[in-house]
């Protein structure tokens, strides 16, 4: 296990990367050196070829993470330059998320609030808990939120749902989350860790580099119409039809048998 501080730790576990928010007695509340941190992992299992998949989660049982550590406000937001500062940190973690070259996976239990909430839509697929809790408080603070948070949002549940989930700043339900699209799957509190680890082995045994191509794929589809680069999308298509685990995956078709795919 590699602990980048003593509250967030990341480890592998074969294929799997993994990320905890590890807080527990404050719900695993993000707090700025946390976020610092993140960036810097999610490089480092970008560049671990061994690594095809990675997974968000938080420590203990009543929570994935909920929200930034809102005691300390008045140390990180207490001026204009320091709101500043505070949000290109938060910024650089859920792009660094977002970005990731390999599929991630937001493992939900318990509270899902405000920034934990801004990295769990910062990952291609959420699996839930039943008793996953989601919400977006910043009305009931008063604080301006980042319109970044908003684009997260949006391209996951649409523009209507969005509004409902920013305006009243109330709770959602796993089900309700599950029914606007926002969870991908759920399942009773005690079968979180099976299923997530099964999905993640099940997308880890696929083709590196045909995942590479996918995600940036989806990441430009994402972009406005104006800065997709479609170019580096396709370059990524290009080259999975150069590559050996093509010829591989051809082969094990016809061999009837599972491919062992290098990523190369």
């Amino acid at each position: 296990m590699i602990k980048e501080n003593s509250r967030l730790l990341s480890w592998s576990s074969g294929p799997v990367g993994w990320i905890s928010f590890n807080d527990p007695d404050k719900h695993n509340a993000i707090s700025m050196d946390m976020a610092r941190a993140v960036p810097d992992i999610i490089k480092a299992f970008e560049q671990d070829k061994t690594i095809r998949v990675v997974v968000l989660r938080g420590a203990g049982e009543r929570a994935f993470a909920a929200g930034s550590n809102i005691s300390s406000f008045g140390e990180v937001r207490g001026n204009a330059a320091q709101n500043h500062e505070y949000h290109l940190i938060n910024e650089a973690a859920y792009n660094a998320v977002y970005y990731c070259a390999k599929p991630t996976i937001a493992m939900v239990h318990g509270y899902c609030i405000g920034g934990g909430l801004d990295f769990a839509a910062s990952c291609d697929i959420r699996l839930c808990a039943e008793n996953a809790v989601f919400a977006i408080p910043a009305v009931r603070l008063g604080l301006g939120y980042g319109y970044e948070g908003q684009i997260r949002m949006n391209r996951i549940v649409g523009p209507t749902r969005g509004r409902d989930i920013f305006f009243t700043g109330r709770h959602y339900s796993a089900a309700e989350a599950l029914a606007m699209g926002l969870a991908h799957e759920v399942v009773a509190p005690e079968r979180l860790d099976g299923r997530v680890t099964e999905y993640a082995l099940q997308v880890a045994q696929n083709a590196p580099m045909t995942l590479a191509a996918l995600k940036r794929g989806f990441i430009e589809l994402e972009r406005d119409e104006s800065v997709r680069n479609m170019a580096a999308a396709q370059s990524l298509i290009d080259a999975c039809f150069q590559s050996a685990d093509y010829q591989e995956g051809r082969s094990a078709f016809a061999q009837k048998r599972l491919p062992q795919f290098k990523g190369e």
